[in-house]
């Protein structure tokens, strides 16, 4: 991880690189970021073990001190052709640096980003302006805060793991086993709960031929069945039947009926 320390002279010593995931945890990573969800198989002790030390670690993704930005900037002096030459100018340019680019955290303050920032062409070889030295870093800070989250959320999502598996212990599990078998020892001709078996759905054709037999039965609900049965017809059509809804039966009137209910159609 980044360290910054100082040397018995009392000199800055620069942190080294940003720890970089491994392979494997770096896959991850890129798969939660991309809208993956994790599963509780995903999250491997090895795995929880690296996030843990990437995530744990005291600042990571706190802004660098001054100091660090100061000495990383001063090593690149040698390394340009344009540099600030005088105290006063140096001490301006840095600042400026500091005000602009001050908000990235101490793992982008490396010999790795400052050799990238020398040796990405012919701009590397002058003096970075602070707007430009910002866009150099940028990528780098982005990266860093993105594994630093990923890596918490994996933390997190092994805590939550781990209280759920803890939930009940062996010995509650063996009390409850041995109360169950009390219990049944006590009711032998007593059966588990069976689940309710599913009820079936009728499908629109044998509604609609359940409603002609009814017809078939009772002429005079022919009243309220038929304009059902053409309902079920126009929602299947295409699908099923495009017979008129007594298409299949004598005439109405053929059916012997009494009093007010027979009526002709």
């Amino acid at each position: 991880m980044t360290a910054i320390a100082k040397n018995h002279y009392g000199a800055v010593a620069l942190p080294t690189a940003q720890a970089e995931p491994s392979a494997d945890l770096a896959a991850v990573l890129a798969a939660m970021q991309s809208g993956v969800p994790m599963t509780t198989r995903d999250l491997t002790q090895a795995r929880v073990a690296e996030a843990r030390a990437i995530a744990s670690a005291q600042g990571v993704t706190d802004p660098a001190p001054e100091i660090v930005i100061a000495a990383w900037a001063k090593k690149l002096i040698p390394l340009t052709v344009n540099p600030p030459t005088e105290p006063a100018d140096s001490a301006s340019k840095i600042s400026a640096i500091c005000e602009i680019c001050g908000e990235f955290p101490a793992g982008v303050w490396t010999p790795e980003t400052r050799k990238a920032w020398v040796t990405q062409g012919p701009q590397g070889k002058f003096w970075p302006a602070p707007a430009e030295l910002y866009a150099h870093l940028l990528p780098y800070a982005e990266r860093l805060r993105r594994n630093v989250e990923g890596c918490r959320k994996i933390v997190r999502l092994a805590e939550r793991v781990g209280k759920r598996d803890e939930g009940v212990s062996e010995e509650e599990r063996a009390a409850v086993a041995a109360k169950m078998a009390a219990w049944r020892a006590q009711r032998p001709g007593a059966e588990p709960e069976r689940r309710r078996p599913e009820v079936h759905q009728p499908s629109a054709a044998e509604r609609i031929a359940g409603y002609r037999q009814q017809i078939e039965a009772d002429p005079a609900s022919a009243e309220w069945l038929i304009p059902l049965i053409t309902q079920l017809q126009a929602q299947t059509c295409g699908k099923n039947d495009h017979r008129s809804p007594l298409s299949t039966m004598k005439p109405l009137s053929a059916y012997v009926g009494a009093g007010n209910h027979q009526r002709a159609i």
